[in-house]
């Protein structure tokens, strides 16, 4: 546990190091009047804010689920996700301090049956996964897969996903899952109870009620 605390610290460092460059950048863009540039430079500010605030956060609710995850982690996962035309599915751990979970390593296993339509995990596999998680002191924090078709109705929970995450929220772990669309919107979900989600860093759009769309991804379109 001390090792995951120390590497959360050091992340902690590393954003606070950010912050102070960025808050360096929007005062150089000020002095120049350079206003798209300090457009840019507050949102990253805001994104740096809500991480921090939400990494140093103690009081809140311990039954209320947090997790932090990167957008370029995100981006990373949308690609491997749709790299080809059946759905993709894989879990997703991390280092977890303060009731923090770190959305930032992808665990993939072997399936049975992999379609457009959908993905079905590998019974024994997906049960040695979950034992090797706990054999080095992870927990599983979440999981992503991909569905057909485009924009932000593609993402919804079938019945089939939110069983899933009903069994896994019942047997108590503290996991939250994430549907990717093909074209690059994404949404987080939870059935139990509420979760607090902050989405660090640039090439996203907050669409609201843990939905988002990776504008990253218009490259590809």
């Amino acid at each position: 546990m001390h090792g995951t605390t120390d590497l959360i610290a050091k992340r902690h460092d590393r954003i606070v190091t950010r912050r102070k460059a960025l808050l360096s950048r929007f005062e150089e863009a000020t002095r120049h009047n350079q206003r798209r540039r300090m457009h840019k430079l507050h949102h990253e500010l805001q994104h740096v804010a809500e991480c921090l605030s939400l990494l140093n956060r103690k009081t809140s609710d311990p039954t209320r689920p947090r997790f932090v995850v990167s957008s370029m982690f995100l981006e990373q996962c949308f690609r491997d996700l749709t790299a080809d035309a059946n759905e993709q599915f894989f879990f997703i751990t991390g280092a977890e301090v303060d009731g923090v979970g770190v959305l930032d390593q992808k665990v993939e296993f072997m399936h049975q049956k992999r379609t457009m339509l959908g993905v079905t995990g590998n019974m024994s596999a997906t049960h040695k996964l979950l034992i090797r998680l706990e054999q080095f002191g992870h927990r599983l924090l979440g999981h992503f897969h991909s569905h057909p078709g485009v924009g932000l109705s593609a993402t919804q929970p079938s019945g089939t996903d939110e069983s899933f995450q009903r069994r896994l929220e019942t047997a108590g772990y503290p996991t939250v899952a994430a549907i990717f669309s093909r074209d690059g919107y994404v949404r987080f979900f939870r059935l139990m109870d509420d979760f607090e989600l902050v989405v660090h860093g640039d090439g996203i759009e907050d669409l609201g009620h843990h939905a988002y769309r990776l504008t990253s991804a218009d490259a590809r379109r």
